[in-house]
């Protein structure tokens, strides 16, 4: 009946995979804990994801339930390590065959547990309820995860930003317009890249908000290979208001204004350079430069020298 039960749960996870265009390959061997593989190819031919899938199936597997997660206990010490270890991202799947519920969770270090707080032998799983098998949220996240050592995964985002970096050593420009939603912890606001290759200017848009951080601090974590100045074009006139009230007198007889400290360039040599235009005390609007850092150079050098066809590549210290 148990036998019966799973093979349930087999056939749903692979009708759900060929619903959703994924191609669904069940690995019938007896091993330490993986039931199939699905992966997603796109029309091109090229392959976007590879994945592997535990699947339990059945009502018992729904019985524990804490934080709206499922509390998956089936887990020892030798499954741990395989897929936590293992050379393709892994996933746990439960189906309840009596409502077709079906949702899954990353295998990895950090969400399989040890029981009792750290201290006990066993490990478990939470699989949240609202995470649906291969519906379009968990296709975009699915997308996303990666078994690539940590290195790995930060060499290819800075890759992703290489075009970016190569413009500006070629002599092009590179901007940030960004408005943030102040005063509000959801990290609603809109960021996109205005690129200047001196033949063409092209805007690239970053679809994603950042909740309870400050856009001052998420700009250096998306774009960590670059210098940030303000553009003075475009702060100009903020920059002229605020120096007037700071440090200018205004003289009504000649309808001018007269510095009593700083001039203007010295005055905006002072301001932050991470600063903003205010809009209604609601909107915060940025707009940068944005050059080569250190690790921007020698990003470019290092990439340049991997792509290249060295000698002796092959040769390796022995162990």
């Amino acid at each position: 009946m148990a036998n019966h039960t799973e093979r349930i749960g087999v056939a749903a996870c692979s009708l759900i995979a060929e619903q959703n265009e994924w191609m669904f390959r069940e690995q019938p061997i007896n091993d330490i804990g993986i039931d199939a593989h699905i992966e997603l190819v796109e029309s091109t031919g090229k392959p976007k994801q590879l994945l592997a899938l535990q699947i339990k199936s059945g009502r018992s597997y729904f019985s524990e339930v804490k934080d709206d997660c499922i509390v998956f206990r089936e887990v020892n010490e030798r499954q741990y390590n395989y897929w936590t270890n293992n050379s393709l991202p892994c996933i746990l799947v439960l189906y309840n065959p009596d409502d077709e519920q079906c949702i899954w969770q990353k295998l990895t270090t950090e969400t399989i547990k040890k029981t009792k707080d750290g201290k006990g032998k066993g490990f478990s799983v939470k699989v949240p309820l609202k995470q649906e098998f291969l519906n379009e949220t968990s296709k975009k996240e699915l997308l996303s995860f990666t078994s690539l050592p940590e290195h790995v995964t930060n060499y290819n985002f800075l890759l992703s930003q290489k075009k970016f970096m190569q413009i500006i050593q070629d002599g092009g420009e590179v901007k940030l317009h960004s408005t943030e939603w102040i005063n509000k912890s959801s990290g609603r606001g809109e960021t996109k890249l205005i690129i200047n290759d001196g033949k063409n200017i092209e805007e690239i848009t970053y679809p994603y908000y950042f909740p309870y951080t400050p856009y001052t601090m998420v700009f250096p974590r998306l774009f960590p290979w670059a210098h940030f100045s303000v553009d003075e074009d475009f702060f100009e006139e903020e920059d002229k208001s605020t120096w007037h009230e700071m440090a200018c007198h205004y003289d009504h007889e000649n309808d001018e204004w007269l510095a009593v400290g700083d001039s203007f360039e010295e005055f905006r040599k002072k301001l932050n350079p991470m600063r903003s235009i205010i809009h209604s005390g609601k909107v915060a609007e940025y707009m940068f430069n944005l050059s080569l850092n250190e690790l921007g150079n020698s990003f470019l050098n290092i990439d340049e020298f991997v792509s290249q066809n060295l000698p002796y590549s092959d040769t390796r210290p022995k162990e």
